[in-house]
Formats: structure tokens, C-alpha cells, sequence
């Protein structure tokens, strides 16, 4: 027999299906993870004790084919027999006929709308006075303010790079290596040395020359100092120099980072000739002093004796 054709309920032929395969209901609530009061409350037919309609047509349906039956139709037969339990509850209320003397007249009908529109205007002109009011009041409550605007401050200014220090002492020449050098003032009236200034010597110029310059075929070997301060090579290496200026003020110039202020007005001073350095600069005997007995290689020359001796 098919179980549409079946004339009991769905919880009973659940029910009866189950017994005839030997399971117990804690067996289907394992295998279906169905809650066992649910399962008891569909085998018992007792639908108040269910979920809602569509929880409940979803167990049949899990629990149904769980025994192998045809689960979609004996979950619309249960939809259908709860539905039908609905309907047979169900008891329509009798309503009594309305008494036609109760119903108001359009005309009543009709002053009342217009009373309760009259009454929602003058609550609007109310409502709205009221916020102008207060709006104005607020507004000549309403202190100005007058505090000054703080003028703003300038920039800071920008920080000044600290001027490098003057260097002070004395002037010398020191030598590298063994260098021929002359040192002279200028205009050629008085010459301080020339000479072979030996390796690890210096020579000093004295605190009254005027304008000296310095003579080398060898820059490289040279080097100027005010003091202890070493000023940058005087030339190129092999470069004749002619004419370096050894005045206190362009060394100090140099020294401090201002080159101009280093250029003499004659263009020339501290720089080295391009030209290529005389032989006779580039390996010169030492002065030989017959009264010494040996070779001057750091006294200064006199006035009279400017040129190398033979």
C-alpha cells in the first residue's frame, strides 16, 4: 500500500515503518540529528508541540526517507493534514449589521476635516513664530567678538654660515723636498730668498715685506702657511709659477674662501704658467759660499746677490 493511499496519519505510518524495521527512536534522531521530541510529537500526531510548519514538513521529509519511503509526498501529506486541523478550528466571528443611524452625515464628516485642517495651520503659525522669536533673540544675545587678531610672526631669519676664522702668524714657505725657490717683493727692490730650500726646511718671511711673491718650478713640493694654518698648493705640479703672491691679505683670502679677493690687479698672482717650466728651474745647485766653505741651502740672499751662483 502506497502512502497516499494510507489511511492513517503521517505520524503513524512513521511510525509503524520504524517499528517494522526494528529501530528505536533514538536510533532515527541519531541518524536524521532530528531533536527525539519533535520525532515523538510527529508519531503522535501532537502539532502543538512543533516548530513552525515549514521546520516541521522538513523533519517528515528527513525522517521518511530516512526509512526509505517517499519523503516529499508524505511531507505534503502532513502539510495538507496540519492544514486542514487549521480549518477545522477555524470559526468565523459574527459581526453585527452596522445601524445606519450611527453613521455620521458627509456633512459632519466634512466640518470636522475642515476643524482639524484649521487647527494643523494655527499649530504651524504658532510653531513658526515661535522659532523667529527665538532665533532673534539668540541673535541679539550673541556677544561679538572683538579681541584683536594676533598679527603674525615673521619668519625667523635665516641662519648666517659662520664666517671661517681669520688665520694669524707669521708667513713661511716649507719645503717637501729639496725645490728651488726665490722670494722677493714685487717690483724686485729687495729679493728675502733664492735659493735650494732643503727638504724639511721652511723659510719665514719677515713681518715688513710689503708685497712678496714667490718663484718656483716645483708647486708640488711647496707648501704656504700662516702660522700653523696650510694654505692649498700654490700651482700644478711641474707648472712655472711665477709670480705667487705671498701678501698677507690675498693668502688670508685664500685661506677664508674668497678667491677674489686673492686676485691682485694685475691678473697674474697665484697662478701657475701654463707654459712648460725652464730647465734651469728644474735642477739648480745650491749657493756655494766660499767663506762657509759649504753650500747655502736655507740663509736668505742678500740685496745685491738676486741670481744663483755659479
Amino acid at each position: 500500500m502506497s502512502e497516499g493511499a494510507d489511511s492513517r496519519n503521517v505520524g503513524e505510518q512513521l511510525a509503524a515503518e520504524r517499528a517494522r524495521q526494528k529501530l528505536d527512536l533514538s536510533d532515527v534522531a541519531a541518524r536524521t540529528r532530528i531533536p527525539l521530541r519533535h520525532l515523538d510529537a510527529i508519531e503522535k500526531g501532537e502539532h502543538g508541540n512543533l516548530p513552525a510548519l515549514p521546520y516541521s514538513t522538513g523533519f517528515v521529509k528527513s525522517y521518511a526517507n530516512m526509512l526509505g519511503l517517499d519523503g516529499q509526498a508524505l511531507s505534503r501529506a502532513f502539510r495538507d493534514q496540519i492544514g486542514g486541523e487549521q480549518r477545522a478550528h477555524f470559526e468565523p466571528e459574527a459581526y453585527e449589521p452596522v445601524d445606519p443611524t450611527r453613521v455620521p452625515s458627509r456633512l459632519l464628516a466634512m466640518i470636522a476635516l475642515g476643524v482639524a485642517l484649521l487647527l494643523g495651520m494655527g499649530y504651524l503659525l504658532l510653531r513658526f513664530e515661535g522659532d523667529s522669536s527665538d532665533l532673534a533673540k539668540l541673535a541679539a544675545d550673541t556677544v561679538q567678538d572683538i579681541r584683536p587678531v594676533p598679527a603674525r610672526r615673521p619668519p625667523p631669519p635665516a641662519a648666517v654660515p659662520a664666517q671661517p676664522a681669520v688665520p694669524t702668524g707669521p708667513i713661511s714657505v716649507a719645503a717637501s723636498e729639496d725645490v728651488w725657490i726665490k722670494l722677493s717683493e714685487r717690483e724686485g727692490a729687495r729679493t728675502y730668498f733664492m735659493n735650494v730650500l732643503a727638504a724639511g726646511q721652511s723659510f719665514t718671511l719677515p713681518d715688513d715685506a710689503v708685497d712678496p711673491i714667490l718663484r718656483t718650478g716645483r708647486p708640488q713640493s711647496l707648501k704656504v702657511l700662516i702660522g700653523t694654518t696650510e694654505l692649498p698648493p700654490v700651482g700644478e705640479p711641474d707648472r712655472l709659477v711665477r709670480a705667487y703672491s705671498l701678501k698677507r691679505d690675498a693668502l688670508v683670502a685664500i685661506a677664508t674662501a674668497k678667491p677674489d679677493a686673492a686676485m691682485p690687479a694685475d691678473g697674474a698672482a697665484n697662478a701657475s704658467d701654463a707654459g712648460a717650466v725652464p730647465d734651469a728651474f728644474r735642477s739648480v745647485p745650491p749657493i756655494y759660499d766660499p767663506a762657509a766653505g759649504r753650500a747655502d741651502t736655507a740663509g736668505p740672499a742678500s740685496d745685491s746677490d738676486r741670481r744663483p751662483r755659479p
